[in-house]
């Protein structure tokens, strides 16, 4: 059998750009185009902007890395390229003493200490980085650039997770003060209130599909709650959710739940105190809230039920556990991806197919005790549903599908095995909305003290701005009297003072700037140790300390005064005769055209009473209200199969075969199987994981016989290479040399091995010229001079084998191997 060599050579060429570089990485890339151009048309910007954390996978033989060098960086960014070690120690690439902490060449292992260094950290932390890729990476033909490409891709994904926590908070304050007017109700009315009952907690998950008929049977003997995005789903199945929960800050939650929005408003809605406005302030219907409705202290609040997460479903599943259920089942509530690779159930948002088919993902076993995928997300809200199980001893929790990802502490039981007691009629009342619609009077009177709640806080707030201001003139004056030591001495001890009031009086408000603002308050953070210190460099970061605490204070500031606006509209909804005008302009600020569906409905006396302009407004706020879903519905055709990045996707699989990762590449197969008419690509794809999946079955005739029914010209480099090694394990060597014909157009590291290939199968006059065609370009390769010389050797060319063999001593005076050869050589004769 053919030895196949490693796959990166030492080899360097001069491309007719006279740029050096490596064809064993970058195959003829260099040899079409200058680099310069190539990047420039490649990245077209990508790599300037600016405060950024640049990540680049691959060195493209240090083309790369002298292309950014010979440009500015970008202000506040640094660059770190994470390369091969075995292609970093052929590389001699001299970083300028201006670039060094701004550029930086490093390995894998050390680029997974580099990023958790606080001062690159906090680049993550804020999502302030970006991955490039070098065109040998992109390329995907290097086995070990794929695993170096998942490698870095899942280092920092993990990174950023375990960072961005803290980074978060401002979208939840900010929805939090907007949604105050709403937030009227908290949850925990509803706490113990269905002991030794049994409920259905339903999530987007695929096992939902296959339960319907069970839940509309039971349907009597369960209190259903759906996670908001299901809601429209079960509706079209004539499914009433008894509880609706939303839970998600983001704008586009309104967007993934339209559905929901559609729908008559006749469900409980549970939602958390930082449910996007959009959908808050648009229902109309009853609804509770779980968490604080202020984002300072509020007693009303103290034993509500808990905001929980990460997901609605864990959300879900604590207001269960609040409410007393004894069983708490869960359906669609999968964790994890189907094994067919869905990720939703059928006919909602996000349940497009094969969309994270080239994500590298997480594995989890399942109560079926299969494998399957599931995104870091999901691995944490099972981590949080596990600890919620250790707690809640009294309650059981179930999962009716065999198929969702194995939680400890929630056990698998099959539906028609479980065993349900009736809810009575007074627990049914219990869950009617009318109960929780608040008359006119005392919502009124709840937004009053609301607005009292703001007023007062928004005084608190000016006094402490006032402080603020003082401590940045002291610091000002602190800076410009450095060198005289008793002046600024006595302005350090008054900035003192100044803080400890703070702390003192303002420490609610202190913590949640700080908290809200923590994405600035981080730029006074330093990696110098305490020894460096000047005393300038301790006056810059009191600067930074102080001027992030003003700007957060002026934000919140702005927040508040928007809250105290909203709850006034909100008031003056009730007015008699009311300002339509003024309503309108606050709904339209909020994007909250619904509302005035909300009006109508609610004043219909005052509605007969407007005027042609007034009823136009109001008109014209329904139909931007409705235009949103026409618009959403063409956009989020859900029914149509979108085709994933397919190179990504062959990252992937190239990755899971290195690993030996059975169970990935079958899930490959089953998950591209249905499409492969769909799109060459992905027949492609399908047929090289089969053959992978084959050949680690130790089946290798099959994925031989795989490989050759996929269509030739659609075939890459990838396919070529594994039809070369399948047919040199199973000595088909004539197979061999016509695909190596084939795999030499990619790159001229094929020419020795189809060579040789020619040469064991009795056809040395074409070895001889494929050698030489090689030796033509890269007259300094070593290791293939001296196999061209034992080649000669054995077909009786002996002067022009010793000719090779002293090219070799050449290049290398101490080479045994060649010196060997020579002595045998003369011996011979």
């Amino acid at each position: 059998m053919l030895n196949i060599p490693s796959e990166i050579a030492k080899t360097f060429a001069i491309s007719q750009f006279n740029e050096g570089y490596l064809p064993s990485v970058n195959r003829h890339t260099f040899e079409k185009i200058d680099s310069v151009t190539l990047y420039n048309e490649r990245f077209k910007g990508e790599l300037s902007t600016a405060d950024t954390l640049h990540v680049i996978i691959g060195l493209d033989s240090g083309l790369l890395a002298n292309y950014i060098m010979e440009h500015p960086l970008a202000k506040g960014s640094k660059y770190i390229f994470v390369e091969l070690p075995e292609i970093l120690e052929l590389l001699t690439i001299n970083i300028p003493t201006t670039l060094r902490g701004e550029l930086i060449i490093t390995s894998l292992d050390e680029f997974t200490k580099f990023i958790k260094i606080s001062e690159n950290n906090l680049y993550i932390a804020k999502k302030k980085f970006k991955v490039h890729r070098s065109i040998a990476v992109a390329g995907n033909y290097l086995e070990s650039y794929c695993t170096l490409n998942a490698r870095v891709v899942k280092e920092l994904e993990q990174e950023y997770f375990q960072q961005s926590t803290g980074f978060t908070q401002k979208i939840f304050i900010k929805t939090q003060l907007q949604n105050l007017s709403e937030n009227q109700l908290p949850a925990k009315l509803l706490k113990q209130a269905f002991i030794g009952k049994s409920c259905i907690v339903l999530g987007g998950g695929p096992s939902l599909d296959g339960k319907i008929d069970w839940i509309k049977a039971n349907s009597e003997r369960l209190v259903i709650i759906a996670a908001s995005r299901v809601a429209g789903k079960l509706s079209k199945l004539n499914i009433k959710a008894d509880i609706i929960v939303s839970v998600d800050p983001q704008s586009v939650s309104f967007d993934v739940n339209k559905d929901l929005m559609q729908l008559e408003h006749s469900s409980l809605l549970i939602n958390s105190y930082h449910v996007t406005p959009q959908i808050l302030g648009q229902w109309r219907g009853a609804s509770l809230y779980t968490g604080s409705r202020f984002p300072w202290e509020n007693e009303l609040d103290q034993d509500n039920i808990k905001s929980a997460g990460p997901t609605v479903t864990n959300a879900a599943i604590e207001i269960a556990t609040e409410m007393g259920f004894k069983q708490v089942l869960l359906c669609g509530v999968d964790f994890c991806h189907s094994q067919t690779g869905a990720t939703h159930t059928i006919g909602t948002y996000g349940a497009s197919l094969s969309t994270s088919l080239g994500n590298m993902l997480e594995w989890v076993e399942t109560y079926s005790g299969n494998m399957a995928e599931t995104p870091i997300q999901l691995l944490h809200a099972i981590e949080s549903l596990q600890e919620a199980a250790v707690i809640n001893l009294n309650t059981t929790y179930i999962n009716l599908s065999n198929d969702a990802a194995k939680v400890n502490g929630v056990q698998y039981q099959a539906s028609q095995d479980i065993f349900l007691e009736k809810i009575t009629n007074e627990q049914r009342q219990i869950l009617c909305p009318k109960n929780y619609q608040i008359p006119a009077r005392e919502k009124i009177s709840y937004l009053n003290d609301i607005l009292d709640n703001l007023t007062t806080t928004q005084d608190k707030l000016q006094k402490l701005q006032l402080l603020l201001s003082d401590a940045l003139m002291l610091i000002s004056k602190m800076t410009k009297n450095q060198k005289e030591t008793k002046r600024a001495a006595v302005f350090s001890e008054k900035l003192d003072k100044l803080e400890q009031k703070i702390n003192c009086k303002f420490a609610p408000l202190a913590y949640l700037i700080k908290l809200y603002g923590l994405y600035e308050f981080s730029q006074f953070l330093s990696t110098k140790k305490e020894d460096e210190w000047a005393r300038q460099d301790v006056d810059k970061q009191m600067l930074i300390y102080y001027k992030a605490f003003e700007i957060i204070a002026n934000e919140i500031s702005e927040l508040i005064t928007s809250a105290i606006k909203r709850v006034r509209s909100r008031i003056n909804e009730f007015d008699s005769p009311c300002d339509i005008n003024a309503l309108y302009a606050q709904w339209d600020n909020d994007k909250q055209w619904g509302r005035a569906i909300s009006w109508k409905l609610n004043h219909p006396e005052q509605y007969k009473l407007l005027n042609e302009e007034e009823v136009r407004l109001l008109q014209k706020a329904e139909g931007q209200y409705y235009t949103q879903f026409v618009v959403k519905q063409h956009i989020d055709d859900t029914v149509k199969t979108t085709v994933p990045s397919m190179d990504n996707a062959f990252k992937k699989l190239e990755f899971l075969r290195q690993s030996n990762h059975l169970i990935g590449i079958s899930k490959m197969v089953q998950y591209t199987l249905p499409f492969i008419d769909s799109d060459p690509e992905v027949s492609r794809l399908y047929h090289l994981a089969l053959s992978y999946q084959q050949m680690l079955e130790n089946q290798p005739e099959l994925a031989l016989d795989t490989m050759l029914t996929s269509p030739i010209k659609h075939s890459h480099e990838a396919e070529f290479k594994h039809i070369i090694k399948l047919a040199l394990e199973l000595n088909q060597l004539q197979l061999a040399t016509c695909y190596y014909s084939k795999i030499i157009q990619f790159s001229d590291q094929y020419l020795p091995q189809y060579a040789n290939a020619l040469r064991l199968g009795n056809n040395p006059q074409e070895a001889l010229n494929i050698y030489l065609d090689y030796l033509d370009k890269y007259p300094e390769d070593i290791s293939i001079l001296l196999k061209f010389g034992i080649f000669l050797a054995e077909f009786g060319k002996i002067d022009e084998a010793k000719s090779c063999f002293q090219n070799v001593l050449a290049l290398e005076p101490r080479n045994q191997p060649a010196t060997i050869y020579l002595e045998k050589i003369n011996r011979g004769r």
